[in-house]
């Protein structure tokens, strides 16, 4: 989509991120009552990980900027490069409770997608987009001090994830 905007000729800039801490929100019941989250990428491969609170302030900064014209991207990364067996280890210290971080096959994955009612394409291509994470992806874009955000993810447990879990 952003190709075919950008094809129009009119200014604009595409904000490209890694996976959102967020996204962590859509496992919070096997995360209560299992103490544990599924991905199909490796639980110790170190991938940046942004809190959808800084993708606004980044997309807000952008918007009330005049002076920027022309085609390009802004990465927003987050403030480190974190694995999910990292993550799982964060979440246990902030929740006061074992979490841990299981990887499933990228079969199972897609399984998954279309039990919640995604169409077989649609599930197709979020396991095509965990493959490609797992093979690098998200990590293709150098980090700088311009696209790395605040957020950390201890900080988006103790202020995001465990309100929801007790919530």
């Amino acid at each position: 989509m952003d190709d075919l905007i950008a094809s129009t000729g009119v200014h604009f800039r595409a904000l490209t991120m890694p996976s959102f801490m967020d996204n962590i929100l859509m496992q919070l019941g096997p995360i209560k009552t299992k103490g544990m989250f599924f991905s199909p990428i490796d639980g110790d491969r170190k991938l940046p990980a942004c809190a959808t609170r800084d993708i606004a302030a980044v997309a807000a900064r952008l918007l009330l900027d005049p002076s920027w014209s022309g085609q390009g991207h802004v990465a927003v990364l987050g403030p480190e490069d974190v694995s999910f067996n990292d993550m799982a280890q964060v979440m246990s210290e902030v929740l006061g409770k074992p979490v841990r971080f299981q990887q499933i096959s990228l079969d199972a994955y897609r399984a998954r997608f279309v039990e919640l009612g995604m169409s077989a394409a649609m599930a197709q291509g979020m396991t095509d987009m965990a493959a490609a994470k797992n093979e690098g992806l998200d990590n293709a874009e150098p980090r700088t001090p311009d696209n790395t955000t605040p957020t950390r993810f201890r900080q988006w447990c103790e202020e995001v994830l465990k309100p929801a879990l007790l919530g």
